[in-house]
């Protein structure tokens, strides 16, 4: 069987899928709250949610920027309250950040908005094409962590 089509649009979609939501979505929702947040900064939030505390280089890796783009984002983002720098106790150098009661208040306000326009989308499916897009979507999760696994 040729996967020709099935390849290329499993290399194109994904890209575009978060491009669109980073700057589509997600920009309108900080701008529709009158957040002075940019989509880095809410994923920044949203790891911090996830893992409590992470070390800068940490941030460089599942963000995929560079250090010095890293370093301008927390000090906004420090600036403003939403997080804490703290010096790893074993070795100075190492940085962990982690979230203030603040940043946590503005990440479930912005996660709040997220819920509410995924649901004002979903709402216009069916339910067979809610089923296909969160098979699609199980299908692609899989896919995806397999790849990575290939890559250990």
């Amino acid at each position: 069987m040729d996967n020709t089509v099935l390849k290329k649009l499993l290399v194109e979609i994904p890209v575009k899928l978060c491009r669109s939501m980073n700057n589509e979505f997600i920009k309108s929702i900080l701008k529709d709250l009158k957040i002075d947040l940019s989509p880095q900064h809410y994923m920044i939030l949203k790891l911090l949610e996830e893992n409590k505390q992470l070390y800068v280089t940490e941030f460089v890796e599942k963000l995929s920027i560079t250090k010095p783009q890293m370093t301008s984002l927390i000090d906004k983002l420090s600036e403003m309250g939403y997080v804490n720098r703290t010096n790893d106790v074993d070795d100075r150098r190492k940085i962990y950040i982690s979230a203030t009661k603040d940043g946590e208040r503005i990440t479930s306000k912005i996660n709040f908005t997220i819920d509410n326009q995924i649901d004002d989308r979903l709402v216009k499916l069916t339910g067979k094409e809610i089923d296909t897009l969160k098979n699609g979507l199980l299908m692609l999760q899989k896919f995806c962590f397999n790849c990575n696994k290939e890559n250990q």
